[in-house]
């Protein structure tokens, strides 16, 4: 240990007599460390530390699900009804605990003067025991409070006791007053412990038999599904004991479009998102990468400058050191340098971990959780550890093998090590290329798909057009079928005429909800004079008002627009998307023809207008397609019914300006507030900012693969750079002899140029068969570009030949300047 100390002291005298090489090792180990650090305890929090709840391996969510070839949307996952829930548990054997919870959402909290939006979940009494956790205060929920309107009980968040009661002990038994379909009064009975919040950001968490919804209908898909695997029972066992269940329940109710599978899957993957998780890795990949390509880097900076201290190392060779006694001691030294590097690197790692949460912790979930942590700290020291060996040892045991013989002699050389370094130096150099080629092809993958995401041509006109939710479910509305003024859509049209009549407003419409994701309602539908035809589908649908159309810019291909006079008494009528028609109207001119939907369809009592006189709609139009506000590049068949005949509770207003948005939004919210009906403060954006939240996520995965992908490129070519330089250094004698011969400047160029381009293009190739082959993981983090785009390899390819050009052509250009004479006179 002695020994290993002087170790430590002479290699920190060695490195502050060369604060050069020191400095320009540690800031290139920093960026590959730190990188990495702060990867790790993302990777750590959302990844690898389990959830907040006992035993969480052992919980899943569950699904039921059609094959894609089974149903015409495709969907992978479905709620579930409640009655297959029954039988699933009466039937299984592979679960301990089953839960559900439906109709998790904001509701409005009543207070003394106003109200605000909270979390809240409809919860079966069960989740808490299946979660394994328990009330702070108080108790939980109570089986016999699952009952249909039964006890109105309530259990709050801890931070939510915080804020509305101070912690104070007394809240339990007070009640909380919630406006949603009617003012109801809840008991607290019980208080979560700090940072609950499952299901969701649920702050308030309900009994189950208040969530309005029918529980016997077996059509009724609105359940989320929670269990808890048995002891010794797989996640494989329970899927395939599922699926047996499933099959007999769909034979037994073919005509309720039950999902023909049951998918299971742990709570973690659920919580976290499989694109996520591979988003995750791949990224620890590409910086894993890049901690490499400095390794490399710092290792050729070691070779030189043990090419310079070979004397120094021949003489304690001679004097009797023994090889191990030298190489510890140059590993002590790379071991300084990692270490200096690992501190720097952990400045760097909590500096880009808070601008990763300030970015993007509302988009990745578990992110606020990353810390810099003990579990990070070992990991930082262990990859410091790794880099002194990965960087150091090679070149340690290249320096400490020389020829003493011609060493020692003054102003000798061996040839015989200076070929071993440069192939050594070669072998980095190659390395580098190739491991910066498959990150910046990666990188230009994904910013030719995030591009392209960005520019998708959703259907409509997404500038100036600000977004408005509304909440009708308030005390003070009647229902939507009764003719008085109190009806929500009255209220609605009210607001929409004010509005239009502000300046700098172009149009205004509504819509009952904008299809986000694949959660818009949607309805069996059935074909006029097509029966025994079997066709029979599901297919989203919304409501509009009239101005819906041309408010957003979407062109009608054939037929009418919806008008005013199509109102909640009038006949049923639809319009279809260009989806739609090609899919159920092949060749056929579908404006003028009928269908039904749920509610509407003969033979089944008639909803929501039992005043329509068909149950049949008459399509009077055709619409452009549009894409949904996600991911997607898919469009699905879609139907548009007059908002009047179809309206629902929570509809959005779509505000189109003539530029100026603050005006308006402000103007909105006085108008809302005018009305004096008690409506919710509504939540109020812009198109563009609600669709820059859409792709946060892979414009946060883009900005981190290209940030590495240039830092790699930088590294890189600053090795071929060094490399370049050090063996021109090497080589003046030769060059001036090569001039005193009659050599043209040209010639050295080229020289020079061709023997760094050599190393360069063997990288190149390797890189591209790399890349062929690894860049096929990024597929489903990629939009509508190919794995292997053969325009991004080319230009990612021509980029790096580039820069590796740049970097020999400097040092190149230097060496045609040498005067022969100072060069022969050197030696």
């Amino acid at each position: 240990m002695q020994t290993f100390w002087q170790d430590l002291r002479y290699g920190a005298r060695m490195l502050l007599k060369n604060p050069g090489f020191t400095s320009i090792a540690v800031i290139t180990l920093s960026l590959g460390i730190g990188a990495n650090t702060a990867i790790f305890s993302v990777i750590n929090s959302v990844l690898l530390k389990p959830l907040p709840f006992a035993e969480p391996e052992r919980l899943v969510m569950m699904w039921e699900r059609k094959p894609a070839s089974e149903t015409s949307l495709g969907f992978d996952r479905e709620f579930v009804t409640p009655p297959n829930l029954s039988d699933w548990q009466a039937e299984q054997n592979s679960f301990s605990h089953f839960a559900f919870w439906s109709g998790e959402g904001d509701l409005n909290l009543v207070n003394s003067d106003s109200s605000e939006k909270v979390r809240c979940s409809y919860v079966a009494s069960t989740l808490f025991a299946t979660l394994g956790a328990h009330p702070f205060r108080g108790r939980a929920l109570s089986e016999e409070e699952d009952q249909k309107e039964g006890n109105r009980a309530a259990i709050i968040g801890y931070e939510f006791w915080q804020r509305r009661f101070g912690g104070d002990e007394n809240a339990l038994g007070q009640t909380l007053t919630l406006d949603s379909f009617g003012r109801r009064d809840y008991t607290i009975v019980g208080v979560m412990p700090p940072g609950f919040q499952f299901p969701g950001k649920t702050e308030i968490w309900l009994p189950a038999g208040w969530n309005g919804l029918p529980m016997n209908q077996r059509r009724g898909h609105w359940l989320s599904v929670l269990a808890r695997l048995r002891d010794g029972v797989t996640l494989a066992q329970a899927q395939t004991e599922m699926n047996l269940i499933q099959t007999r329940i769909e034979e037994q109710f073919p005509q309720h479009n039950i999902g023909s599978q049951v998918v299971v899957v742990p709570l973690l993957e659920q919580t976290v998102g499989r694109n996520l998780q591979t988003a995750l890795w791949a990224l620890w990949g590409v910086i894993a990468a890049v901690l490499l390509i400095a390794c490399a880097n710092v290792a050729n900076l070691m070779l030189a400058r043990g090419a310079a201290r070979q004397k120094e190392i021949a003489i304690r060779l001679a004097l009797g050191a023994s090889r191990w006694r030298t190489v510890r001691q140059l590993l002590a030294e790379n071991l300084l340098v990692a270490l200096a590097g690992g501190l720097l690197g952990l400045l760097l790692a909590w500096q880009g971990l808070q601008l990763l949460i300030a970015l993007s912790a509302e988009q990745v979930p578990r992110l606020q959780t990353a810390r810099i942590d003990s579990v990070a700290l070992g990991f930082t020291l262990a990859v410091s550890i790794l880099t002194s060996l990965l960087f150091g040892l090679a070149p340690a045991l290249q320096a400490t093998k020389p020829d003493l013989n011609q060493t020692l002699k003054e102003g000798g050389r061996s040839h015989t090590d200076g070929l071993r370094r440069n192939r050594l130096r070669g072998v980095l150099i190659v390395s580098e290329i190739a491991l910066s080629l498959l990150l910046l092809v990666g990188a230009g993958l994904m910013i030719g798909s995030f591009a392209r995401l960005v520019t998708i041509n959703r259907g409509f006109q997404t500038d100036n057009l600000i977004v408005v939710k509304l909440d009708f479910s308030i005390t003070g509305f009647t229902t939507w079928i009764q003719p008085t003024t109190t009806r929500p859509q009255v209220t609605l049209q009210e607001l929409i005429e004010r509005l239009q009549s502000q300046p700098g407003v172009q149009r205004v419409a509504a819509i009952s909800a904008l299809p986000r994701n694949n959660t818009a309602p949607r309805q069996p539908i059935l074909f006029e004079n097509r029966e025994g035809s079997g066709e029979q589908s599901l297919c989203n649908f919304v409501g509009v008002t009239p101005d819906y159309f041309r408010a957003l810019g979407i062109p009608l291909l054939e037929g009418r627009a919806f008008t005013e006079r199509d109102s909640f008494e009038a006949p049923a009528v639809v319009i279809i998307n260009e989806t739609f028609a090609r899919r159920y109207y092949t060749n056929e001119n579908p404006v003028g023809k009928r269908l039904a939907m749920e509610g509407r369809t003969p033979g089944r009592p008639v909803g929501p207008n039992p005043k329509a006189a068909s149950p049949w709609s008459e399509i009077v139009a055709v619409a452009a397609d549009t894409r949904k506000l996600n991911l997607s590049a898919d469009t699905a068949p879609e139907i548009y019914t007059p908002y009047w005949q179809w309206p629902m509770q929570s509809p959005e207003l779509l505000v189109r300006t003539d530029g100026e948005t603050a005006g308006v939004i402000a103007a909105v919210r006085d108008e809302i507030k005018a009305l004096g009906k008690g409506l919710p403060a509504p939540r109020i954006e812009t198109m563009n900012d609600l669709l820059s939240d859409v792709i946060a996520e892979p414009r946060f995965h883009t900005m981190l693969v290209a940030v590495f992908g240039a830092i790699a490129l930088l590294l890189s070519t600053f090795g071929i750079y060094s490399v370049i330089s050090y063996t021109v250094a090497q080589r003046t004698q030769e060059f001036g002899i090569r001039c005193a011969l009659g050599a043209q400047s040209r010639d050295v160029l080229k020289l020079v140029i061709i023997r760094g381009m050599r190393q360069v293009l063997l990288g190149v190739a390797i890189g591209l068969a790399a890349a062929f082959a690894l860049t096929r993981l990024l597929r489903s983090l990629l939009y509508e570009v190919s794995a292997t785009d053969p325009l991004t390899f080319a230009a990612i390819t021509l980029l790096l030949i580039g820069a590796a050009l740049a970097a020999c052509y400097v040092p190149a250009r230097r060496a045609t300047r040498v005067d022969p004479m100072i060069a022969l006179r050197s030696e």
